[in-house]
């Protein structure tokens, strides 16, 4: 027989009490409170400063004069490279890659290529339903990736196009060193073609065209510049109803060879000179026939432009050169304004600066809205949904990916790898002289929040960790500044936090953060007050981008407890972020 050994533990047999203590009370009735839960973002509503380099070529606008962040936003799947596009049926549909949705991956890098597709449910950006529709091969030899790029469902046909990347010195590899310098896909390559879907991407036809043999016939040569470059549909509200004459239009971007000003990476998958327009009538039969498509040759002395069926008399429709990158435009139809969405990422790895600019007229010319320095900090591939273009046509949603170094200061908050939203108003001059005398208040540092003057104890904490760290006013910790949470000594179930003040106190409201990292996630929990009132706790966002807010009706306590109920498996070391608590 085996011996059995019995090993005592003080710190887990005092947690495992305080925990059947909490459970106990709510099983023999003790008095739960009525509540209402939501998830709440730290995000404090932002004005982004304009900071234009100098030599910007426009004159700004009047009419839009600021782009005001008001902290609402919220994030979807583990992939990017998102283009919604509002079809008929209402849904939007978008492609997507390097990454997963619903569980399924997919990588536009390597010879094994593949892009995917999925449909976007719903008319709140806060509560979208994401569809994966499958992935689809890309091979793009002789280049090294083939990614998603413009993307249009038009009359129930989901055209959906590609392009190819290289790298530097003839590399075909993501990431390419030059001496300490690393530039991920530094060589924009060709725009290969669209392949076709008559039954919202269940089923396809792909494109006649390949990485050799593009539909524009660019580059002139393997590695060489080229001018519709990674292409984007002019979004033109539900099924294009808004387009001036029936044909879709496509922006991209691009540069000349020579480069009057050359730099490494200086035309990549996320940066350029130029930006280039096209247009076409489209069909499953016109859309990958270049005789079909008309470019933008310039203007004629009148200021009227010049459309030539001749890709080798295209004129830019933006010339900045070293300032330009990946490019997306939407028809705003209540302001009667077409928005031109740019991010350079020079050098293709740090932060990267966006810039808006608005025009009358689809050919221009542009007047600059905003030029937001390190938007993100690193937000790529941003673009307007018209869908989410409210009626009076000064609120929108950007929709960008960000972060994908994985290094990057998240700002605005919310933000991370994914399809990022973020509610935006387009500001009048009235607003923004408004808005200009009013001085923020930080959501969680400020004076209501009395949990900034509370003792703190809990039921452990982790070496080199203070429990200080949940009450400090600052949402943050591992991989980050660690003193800014609570990490318990390797428990789960059962950890508390408890909150204690020199006298009663009337509060209101709760937010919950848990901790930043992926590792651990607190699943449920319960708030015990001293009077013995219980309120059950939901699931708390995994990585602090969003904290669970708990409103009730006021109620004098002279402590608050937070116990865990319940975790995410192999959560290490569980804790919280941050815990505020509001004055009634």
């Amino acid at each position: 027989m085996s011996e059995l050994k019995v090993i005592f533990s003080p710190l887990r047999f005092s947690a495992m009490l305080f925990l059947s203590i909490v459970l106990c009370s709510l099983a023999a009735g003790a008095e739960p409170i009525f509540s209402r839960q939501t998830e709440r973002s730290l995000a404090n509503p932002i004005l982004w400063p304009s900071k234009p380099p100098a030599g910007c070529p426009f004159e700004p606008s009047k009419d839009i004069v600021g782009i005001y962040f008001t902290g609402r936003h919220n994030e979807y799947t583990h992939a990017d490279t998102w283009y919604p596009s509002w079809a008929a049926d209402g849904n939007m549909y978008s492609p997507w890659t390097d990454g997963n949705v619903n569980g399924m991956g997919c990588s536009s890098a390597g010879p094994g290529a593949r892009t995917g597709q999925a449909k976007i449910v719903g008319d709140d950006p806060l509560t979208l339903e994401i569809v994966n529709l499958g992935t689809e091969t890309a091979a793009p030899a002789p280049y090294g990736g083939r990614y998603p790029c413009g993307s249009l469902v038009y009359n129930g046909i989901w055209y959906y196009g590609t392009y190819c990347l290289m790298n530097e010195g003839g590399s075909i590899a993501a990431d390419f060193k030059v001496g300490d310098d690393v530039y991920n896909w530094g060589v924009l390559g060709p725009f290969v073609g669209f392949r076709v879907s008559k039954d919202y991407g269940r089923h396809w036809t792909d494109t006649t065209h390949t990485p050799e043999k593009p539909l524009f016939n660019e580059p002139a040569r393997f590695g060489g510049k080229v001018k519709i470059g990674a292409p984007h549909f002019v979004d033109l509200g539900k099924n294009m109803e808004h387009s001036p004459d029936g044909k879709a239009y496509l922006v991209g971007m691009g540069a000349v060879d020579p480069d009057p000003k050359p730099r490494l990476a200086n035309l990549s998958w996320i940066t350029g000179d130029e930006v280039y327009l096209a247009r076409v009538t489209p069909s499953a039969e016109n859309i990958n026939d270049m005789s079909k498509y008309e470019f933008l040759g310039g203007q004629d002395k009148d200021g009227k432009p010049i459309w030539t069926n001749d890709i080798s008399r295209i004129k830019p429709l933006v010339d900045w050169n070293n300032t330009c990158g990946c490019v997306t435009m939407t028809y705003n139809a209540p302001l009667r304004k077409y928005i031109l969405c740019v991010t350079d990422g020079w050098p293709t790895r740090g932060t990267m600066n966006t810039w808006i600019a608005e025009s009358d007229q689809i050919t221009g010319p542009w007047k600059l809205v905003v030029f937001m320095e390190k938007l993100g900090a690193q937000a790529y591939f941003v673009n307007i949904p018209s869908k989410f273009i409210s009626g009076d046509g000064r609120t929108a949603w950007l929709c960008y990916a960000n972060n994908f170094t994985g290094n990057q200061k998240i700002n605005p908050a919310g933000g991370r790898y994914g399809m990022c939203l973020q509610e935006i108003n387009l500001f009048t001059p009235e607003q923004y002289d408004e808005y200009s005398k009013i001085k923020p208040v930080d959501p969680v540092k400020n004076d209501q929040n009395i949990a900034l003057k509370a003792k703190v104890t809990a039921s452990s904490v982790y070496p080199k960790y203070h429990v200080e760290g949940a009450i400090d006013g600052v949402v943050g910790g591992f991989p980050g500044n660690t003193d800014n949470e609570w990490a318990s000594k390797g428990e789960n179930v059962g950890a508390w936090i408890r909150l204690e003040w020199d006298a009663p106190e009337t509060i209101s409201r709760v937010i919950l953060w848990d901790r930043a990292n992926n590792l651990d996630q607190i699943t449920s929990g319960v708030l015990t007050f001293s009077d013995g009132a219980t309120i059950r706790v939901g699931p708390l966002r995994d990585d602090a981008t969003a904290g669970r807010e708990i409103t009730f009706a006021p109620r004098t306590t002279r402590w608050l407890t937070f116990t865990v109920t319940g975790v995410k498996p192999k959560s290490p070391n569980i804790g919280l972020a941050e815990i505020a608590v509001f004055k009634k």
